[in-house]
């Protein structure tokens, strides 16, 4: 029974770690505004990015990741080490990670602000890469690639979620004999359509060229704007 109410326990932490709006907090503490008024008022990295700048923004990210992370690290690396984790205390075993889940629906439909969140994809992210390092990150690879050819972040996003279940089946093959492990098969799947449909109206911006470009030059210089028209919007 204890490990029971201990797991039961650590799916609402890892919910309430996932609801801590951690845009929206930077942005109140350091630039004194509410990032929901903003840009495009989404309480994610990119947005972070485009209103409270390049630092910032990966702050933000690297923090949504870690809500992702936190508990299943501990559930998988950390409490196993513990005296009272045996087969009495803990006869049923939840995989570790759907702590990673729950922070992730948390991130989505945060309580700390109004059950309405970001898109998931850095908190996603985050508790994959606890879970499986190696296939999150091929994952950012190749978000990093499209991103850096296309300069369109939402289509780098779409595109690596979209590509995890294959790079979770080719991470099976190469690294671990052809064992496949279905946990985290299926939670790709949910997490990959998840990210997809809410990006749905990036999707259609980006077939009308109305999506917005990464400014690489913001980078360096936050004076400059984080993002910018693509050109080929009015041709």
């Amino acid at each position: 029974m204890l490990g029971t109410f201990i797991q039961i326990g650590a799916l609402i932490i890892a919910y309430l770690f996932g609801s801590i709006p951690i845009a929206l907090i930077i942005g109140k503490t350091i630039k004194h505004i509410d990032i929901r008024e903003h840009g495009s008022k989404n309480m994610g990295a990119t947005n972070a990015f485009r209103v409270l700048g390049f630092k910032w923004g990966l702050l933000t990210f690297i923090l949504d990741a870690i809500k992702g992370a936190i508990t299943v690290v501990f559930m998988k690396y950390i409490i196993v080490h513990f005296d009272f984790y045996n087969s009495d205390n803990f006869p049923f075993i939840i995989n570790t990670l759907f702590y990673g889940l729950a922070a992730f629906i948390g991130h989505l439909f945060p309580i700390f602000a109004k059950f309405k969140g970001g898109k998931g994809v850095s908190t996603g992210f985050g508790a994959i890469l606890a879970y499986a390092p190696i296939p999150s990150l091929i994952g950012l690879i190749v978000f990093l690639i499209v991103v850096g050819i296309s300069r369109i972040v939402s289509l780098a996003s779409i595109v690596s979620f979209g590509l995890s279940p294959f790079i979770v089946w080719l991470d099976a093959i190469l690294f671990h004999d052809h064992h496949m492990d279905w946990y985290l098969f299926i939670t790709v799947i949910i997490i990959a359509l998840i990210v997809i449909i809410r990006h749905s109206a990036n999707i259609k911006r980006i077939k009308t060229h109305d999506e917005q470009l990464i400014n690489f030059e913001a980078i360096e210089d936050e004076s400059k704007p984080a993002f910018v028209d693509d050109e080929r919007k009015n041709k």
